[in-house]
């Protein structure tokens, strides 16, 4: 399979390969994802700069935990009616080497969600890291129902999620933005407000 990978910490320029490599597995409990779309997040760009200095944790490191695509193969203990469905996935690189900067990802099958026909994979790829991250700022202390929420930054992908999530649930929403046509993104995606 096509795959990017690091063996070291450092600038993408300097650390990053493009090649091929054996396709993974699945093991027991786990899918075979042929990943159409790959989501980027600064965690990701985090862990390969080694910006702790910890080390990269894995003799070489496909990057990226989150993605979309479709399940080609499952593991003992998985239902093989999942083969064939479009799901997206996350947490493919957290606490593991392999993510899904590549053509086929083997994870947990409990990280590889159905995903509606009407969505796209490239909006798949989009939910792990930043829609459960919204998710979990918006609804961590219960219903925002007739309350008033603040998102700063609603323009970002964390951000948009954040007043899609406190619109749903039936706040006011109130975000800042930076210009005037992030302003008519964020009321488009159910902002109240744009500052």
């Amino acid at each position: 399979m096509r795959a990017a990978w690091y063996e070291s910490g450092g600038p993408a320029g300097e650390v990053l390969s493009v090649g091929e490599m054996e396709a993974p597995q699945p093991g027991p409990g786990e899918v075979l994802v042929r990943v159409r779309v790959s989501g980027a997040n600064p965690g990701d760009i985090k862990k390969r700069a080694d910006w702790l200095g910890l080390g990269i944790g894995y003799p070489r490191v496909i990057p990226h935990s989150d993605g979309a695509g479709v399940i080609e193969g499952v593991g003992e203990g998985v239902a093989s009616s999942r083969v064939g469905e479009r799901v997206w996935v996350w947490g493919a690189q957290s606490g593991r080497p392999f993510g899904t900067a590549a053509e086929y990802v083997a994870l947990p099958s409990e990280q590889a969600i159905p995903l509606p026909d009407g969505v796209g994979f490239e909006v798949g790829a989009c939910l792990g890291i930043p829609a459960r991250t919204a998710h979990r700022c918006v609804f961590a202390d219960g219903t925002v129902s007739d309350k008033t929420v603040l998102v700063a930054g609603g323009a970002g992908a964390v951000g948009g999620f954040a007043v899609s999530f406190a619109s749903w649930g039936g706040a006011t929403v109130i975000t800042t933005v930076g210009s005037e046509e992030q302003a008519e993104i964020t009321l488009q995606q159910g902002a109240d407000h744009a500052l």
